[in-house]
């Protein structure tokens, strides 16, 4: 105990020691506030609307979207996302992570949900759920030291390919604004127009930018896309910046009542299995981070702290109402295109998210970016995922054995997650929750690239190769 309260003083004194510009490409120190508040924003934009948006999909899903529950949860969801990475930058991984809600519980949570008898059963079926699948995986992941020896280094550079698939097409119906567009509003083409705009000012910022200030392209992207969109009727909703009352200034994180809580050995099962995807993902994650921001593999102390901080997150989330959370691939991407490393500049961040939970207006406002904004640029982060990936499988070596890991895992891992009739066989055979978890491309790659990685040899393909080198000197 005495150790690791030596080491939580050690990380502390190296986030906050000195102040320096130039510690905003390094891990450790303080940034003045005038940069660490834009860059730290930079994160908070990127990932603000996509940490409700799971709880948006199951709460309509289920019943429980416009209530008492949905606001809490959403409230506590913005809390737990800035408190979560605050232990994050100070406690467990160290890494510029944030952290938000997972949306790899979505189907999941669904289905279990709409098994309830009413929709708030469902919903205290789920946080119990939570609370114990949290619970059993904030254990494995103490002892990931273990277990993550036996992963061999193309299955993590997979994983993170696979993230980055995973999130096209999110990125793609953002940038046309299909995820506002309703029928007799606001034209479609209008949308793809201020995606188009923010995408086009984001990139001319980086290029014609000088110094440090050309990695903020995704913040100026932001405000350029939303000044142009405010300009167009209907396009941006302010209907909930409504005040009319001092609740809808003020607001406090609380615990539900846990007492509803309904524990049930299914949904427990399957959301623990879905937890495990989790951490595939957040090794993915915290993989192509460092590849990317650091230049180098993560250590066992970092990779345990991710782990075990986003699991232990994740089961205090169920206390809370929300759903939860795992380190944010948006996050990892702009940490690719900026090279800003710093943890005091997210700590900075992640305060700001922390006090978005108690101030209303503030969460309300930045709800109001419409997704047209936020697709411009996302395109290019979501995208720079990927990169990463490639970079990271290209480290590995294109050996037969990898070409075949890759090929299988991209065809057969990816491409099963588009065979949509597949899926709604499964749910009309009473298969719902295999669906979920086959729905899922990251956990599928993950899959069989570890298989593959174990059961191919290691020179498969070099014998045949150094016979047909052996020969052709005789046949000159």
């Amino acid at each position: 105990m005495k150790d690791f309260f030596i080491d939580l003083k050690q990380g502390i004194v190296d986030m906050f020691k000195g102040s320096s510009n130039d510690n905003l490409f390094s891990l450790n120190g303080r940034v003045p506030l005038k940069r660490s508040i834009l860059f730290g924003i930079q994160h908070v934009l990127a990932m603000f609307v996509a940490n409700i948006v799971p709880l948006i999909i199951v709460f309509s899903a289920i019943g429980v979207n416009n209530t008492p529950i949905a606001t809490h949860a959403m409230l506590s969801a913005l809390f737990m996302a800035g408190f979560g990475t605050i232990v994050q930058l100070l406690v467990g991984a160290r890494l510029p992570i944030i952290i938000g809600t997972s949306f790899t519980f979505v189907g999941l949570f669904i289905t279990i949900g709409l098994s309830g008898a009413t929709p708030e059963e469902g919903y205290y079926t789920i946080m119990a759920s939570i609370l114990v699948g949290g619970a059993i995986t904030t254990v494995a992941s103490a002892f990931a030291k273990y277990w993550t020896r036996f992963i061999k280094p193309i299955v993590p550079a997979i994983v993170v390919l696979g993230i980055g698939l995973s999130l096209i097409q999110s990125g793609a119906n953002q940038f046309i604004g299909m995820n506002d567009y309703t029928p007799g509003g606001v034209k479609l083409y209008l949308y793809i127009i201020v995606a188009v705009i923010t995408f086009v000012v984001a990139i001319l910022w980086q290029i014609l930018m000088k110094g440090v200030w050309k990695n903020l392209n995704v913040i100026v992207g932001i405000v350029v896309g939303y000044i142009v969109a405010v300009c167009i009727p209907g396009m941006v909703n302010f209907s909930g910046m409504k005040i009319n009352s001092i609740t809808d200034v003020l607001s406090y994180p609380s615990f539900i009542d846990l007492s509803k809580l309904n524990f049930k050995l299914v949904p427990i099962i399957l959301t623990t299995v879905c937890f495990l995807m989790a951490l595939v993902e957040a090794i993915g994650d915290t993989s192509a981070l460092c590849d990317a921001g650091l230049g180098r593999a993560p250590s066992n102390r970092e990779l345990t702290g991710t782990l075990v901080c986003d699991s232990l997150n994740s089961t205090l989330c169920s206390l809370f109402g929300c759903m939860p959370l795992t380190t944010f691939s948006q996050n990892v991407g702009i940490v690719s295109q900026t090279k800003v490393v710093n943890r005091f500049t997210l700590f900075v961040g992640a305060v700001f998210l922390v006090i978005a939970s108690f101030f209303k207006p503030i969460a309300n406002f930045l709800y109001t970016i419409p997704n047209a904004v936020l697709g411009g640029v996302m395109v290019i982060v979501f995208g720079s995922i990927s990169a990463v990936g490639m970079k990271m499988v290209s480290e590995n070596g294109f050996t037969q054995k990898n070409i075949l890991i890759v090929s299988v895992s991209v065809c057969l891992g990816f491409g099963l997650t588009l065979c949509t009739d597949f899926f709604n066989y499964l749910r009309s055979v009473n298969l719902a929750y295999l669906a979920d978890v086959l729905s899922n491309n990251v956990l599928n790659m993950f899959v069989i690239a570890i298989i593959l990685s174990f059961v191919l040899p290691d020179n498969l393909g070099e014998d045949k190769v150094k016979e047909v080198a052996q020969e052709e000197p005789k046949k000159e």
